[in-house]
């Protein structure tokens, strides 16, 4: 076995982050990849225009090859063109509002349970003093449903998403709590553009009026300040909730699916050796000697 001197605590996480976080990482990462892809090629298509000494006043259909002849007629000249593409940047911009909000809210519905499931103690004003591996290893299968919880914290304003995840743990980050009107200024704008193509939903519900209404408008510079205000939002969810109420949940639930493969008839050390082997195939960072050894004795013993 490794040489690693860590030792188990079952409050205390050795990892930095939560599965829950580094899968948000991995989505974050997936949108940049495609944005800047979109950026570069922006850039590039004006850059080689310029180079091509291209006029406002050109038609489109000289410098771009349309798959159908009608697609041309689309656009009165290049000038015409340049706006349908700024306006696409925008739709852009405001799509990808959606899906950074939406990986929020995913990571709010995964972290939640998990550090309910973890804490259950928290539930009754006795945080890490009822271990929910227990109730796992002994106690019915989903014995409390937490579906209502987690809703609460990811339906309605912030306002009262925040709320509803002070009384389930007591406290809320303090990031969060300073940056509730950033957060439901995001929210209507996500909500304009998943119910209503971009518009204010109200006034895009009036009866009787045909003509479309002005689209809502979000500069890659807001987007990326937006961003950045998801990514601190979550991390500092995830370090509070990683470290105060799910600590070494994940491990400890891996080796409880783990146990009834293994050889119970041989000391609990040839378990450690076997968990050792095994916890890094799975997404949870692998672990030393000694971690394993309490662990195995954790579970065993509760």
């Amino acid at each position: 076995m490794g040489n690693s001197t860590y030792e188990f605590n079952r409050w205390q996480p050795r990892a930095k982050s939560s599965w829950a976080w580094r899968v948000f990482k991995k989505h974050n990462a997936e949108f940049q990849r495609m944005y800047s892809s979109f950026d570069t090629g922006r850039k590039y298509t004006y850059q080689n225009l310029g180079k091509n000494g291209a006029l406002m006043t050109d038609s489109a259909d000289k410098h771009f090859k349309f798959t159908n002849s009608w697609e041309s007629k689309k656009f009165d000249d290049l000038s015409d063109w340049t706006d349908a593409f700024n306006d696409l940047e925008n739709w852009m911009n405001l799509n990808a509002l959606v899906a950074i909000l939406s990986n929020l809210e995913t990571y709010i519905a995964t972290i939640v349970p998990l550090a309910l499931e973890s804490d259950t103690g928290v539930l009754f004003g006795l945080s890490q003093r009822v271990d929910g591996i227990e109730i796992v290893k002994h106690g019915k299968s989903k014995p409390i449903n937490f579906d209502e919880m987690v809703t609460s914290c990811t339906k309605g304003t912030w306002g009262s998403r925040i709320a509803a995840y002070e009384r389930i743990f007591g406290r809320a980050p303090k990031y969060l709590t300073s940056h509730i009107s950033d957060l439901d200024v995001m929210r209507n704008l996500r909500n304009n553009v998943a119910h209503s193509f971009g518009r204010d939903i109200e006034a895009a519900r009036v009866n009787g009026k045909i003509e479309t209404l002005p689209i809502e408008r979000l500069s890659r510079a807001r987007l990326f300040k937006f961003q950045e205000i998801v990514w601190k939002v979550t991390k500092s969810i995830d370090a509070h909730l990683h470290n105060f109420h799910i600590g070494e949940y994940q491990a400890l639930i891996f080796y409880h699916n783990l146990y009834p493969t293994l050889n119970h008839n041989v000391h609990s050390s040839m378990r450690a050796v076997a968990l050792k082997k095994k916890i890094g195939q799975f997404g949870i960072e692998s672990q030393g000697k000694e971690f394993c050894k309490g662990l195995v004795k954790y579970y065993e013993s509760i």
